[in-house]
């Protein structure tokens, strides 16, 4: 199967008055036909880099994205124009993320006037049908975003990213800015369409339980380097690095008594502009050991980490 949207050995360093600044190294994912992608980790570990090179905000300085097998670097004028229909993304905040002088019809039809051939009726159309696929009405197009609560704004977000009709929606912790309840009828709004569309989709997010309900592969990534990767299921249950697993405790239960698996990280994520020498969790992880804090340990079977190789903890 091939991928909608992949990354190669991708990387992105930023020259500082303290020294490069390493946001993101040799990061490889695939994004695949009808198949949701989490990307897991804190703030500060890469997430937002990576959107922002997978989205052609900003250049790589290492590896390369790729758009079907095609580095974006070497897009012609029309093939990037199938990549920004193709490729669609909704942010976290609503309140920014639309233009407030704008009514909703204008706000969805614009891009769809911007990156396809379809006529003012035709998009018109096609405007009413996702207002009504992500739960609003088509008569809600002819009104501004501030008359909307931020649980209906999000929903226009993700009409304005669907009306294109999009291959692969790229989802920047789309409900983290919503309360407990909006943020389900969202996620279950989001699961729907997948389904019913067939769309592929990358979820960025900070929380293990939202992604274990939304994807079916998972990476996490630690100070710009990802840590563990594998079946949601898998990681979101039983993960075996030990900065994955305290992201898992750090979640709240479906159990309320369910005990938890792992200590907490101590202390701050490291600064990038001063990473860690070896392993990058070593200064908060309670099972380090010498070999960690000299040598950065290597990638198998979906992990990085010397103990869960050596057999050390588990």
């Amino acid at each position: 199967m091939t991928a909608i949207l992949s990354t190669h050995a991708l990387g992105r360093t930023f020259r500082t008055k303290g020294g490069p600044l390493h946001a993101l190294t040799e990061v490889t994912i695939d994004c695949l036909p009808g198949r949701s992608l989490g990307v897991v980790g804190e703030s500060g570990c890469g997430k937002t880099t990576l959107n922002r090179l997978i989205l052609m905000l900003d250049s790589p300085t290492a590896g390369e994205v790729r758009f079907k097998g095609k580095p974006l670097s070497a897009l012609g004028r029309a093939e990037r124009r199938a990549f920004r229909r193709a490729v669609q993304p909704v942010f976290q905040n609503p309140y920014s993320s639309l233009n407030p002088r704008l009514r909703v019809r204008r706000i969805i039809r614009e891009p769809l006037a911007a990156n396809t051939d379809l006529g003012r009726a035709q998009i018109d159309a096609r405007v009413d049908e996702v207002l009504e696929a992500v739960g609003l009405s088509a008569r809600d197009g002819d009104r501004l975003p501030a008359e909307f609560s931020g649980g209906q704004r999000q929903r226009i977000a993700i009409a304005r990213a669907l009306a294109s009709k999009p291959e692969l929606m790229l989802l920047d912790e789309p409900v983290s800015s919503q309360d407990i309840s909006i943020r389900a009828q969202i996620l279950n709004t989001l699961k729907d369409l997948r389904d019913e569309y067939g769309l592929g989709t990358l979820f960025v997010s900070h929380d293990l339980a939202t992604v274990r309900f939304m994807c079916d592969e998972v990476v996490v990534i630690y100070l710009g380097r990802i840590v563990e990767r594998g079946p949601a299921a898998q990681i979101c249950t039983a993960p075996r690095h030990p900065y994955t697993q305290a992201l898992l405790a750090a979640t709240l239960p479906a159990d309320p008594d369910a005990q938890g698996v792992a200590v907490p990280p101590k202390g701050e994520i490291p600064s990038p502009l001063s990473p860690p020498p070896g392993c990058a969790y070593h200064t908060r992880c309670p099972f380090a050991r010498d070999i960690c804090k000299a040598q950065r340990p290597e990638a198998r079977d979906g992990v990085a980490c010397h103990m869960v190789h050596d057999g050390g903890w588990s």
